[in-house]
């Protein structure tokens, strides 16, 4: 399946353009939203700050994007590029949509656009991700033709500090998916 095949909802005062430093506090926000925080590893401020700087960071090489509406950044993905030669060809990516940005189509233009961007301007022949075994994303990365190549049980060790489960600890797992272009 590529991604010409998947239908994209128009979405209005939708732009895609090229992430900038300046999206930076936005993509912040957004991992630190409690909804945001459980489909991601980081556990405190001082992680969140570090991952949106490591982030955000790849926007001098012009290999984020970053979706707007009417002005405002609603969404972000990134490739990692890779600084190898012999390792240039394939990359992972990071994609966000803001909280009350979702189910909108904004993930699948963001993504759609990703892919392009990946194969033109970068010649990157596979892309792969990785993604927590429960999310419900994995369902918009199949419809862009990304398929499981594997699993880890235990990838993320969470320890439930408050609430029914403290004291306990938790093993959250992930999916590594992959697709050609």
């Amino acid at each position: 399946m590529s991604s010409e095949k998947v239908e994209l909802k128009h979405v209005p005062g939708l732009e895609i353009r090229f992430s900038t430093l300046e999206d930076g506090p936005y993509l912040k926000s957004w991992l630190s939203d409690p909804t945001v925080m459980r489909w991601f590893p980081m556990s405190d401020a001082v992680e969140i700050e570090d991952a949106t700087m490591r982030w955000i960071s790849f926007a001098r090489y012009h290999c984020s994007l970053t979706a707007t509406i009417d002005g405002k950044p609603v969404g972000l993905t990134t490739l990692y590029l890779q600084p190898y030669r012999n390792l240039a060809h394939q990359c992972e990516f990071g994609i966000i949509v803001a909280p009350e940005a979702r189910a909108q189509g904004i993930g699948s233009q963001l993504l759609n656009s990703l892919l392009h961007m990946a194969k033109e301007r970068f010649k990157i022949e596979v892309l792969h991700l990785q993604v927590y075994a429960d999310n419900p994303a994995i369902r918009l990365y199949r419809r862009f033709g990304f398929a499981e190549f594997g699993r880890q049980t235990h990838w993320v060790k969470m320890h439930h500090a408050e609430g029914p489960k403290t004291g306990e600890v938790e093993y959250i797992g992930r999916v590594f998916m992959e697709r050609y272009l």
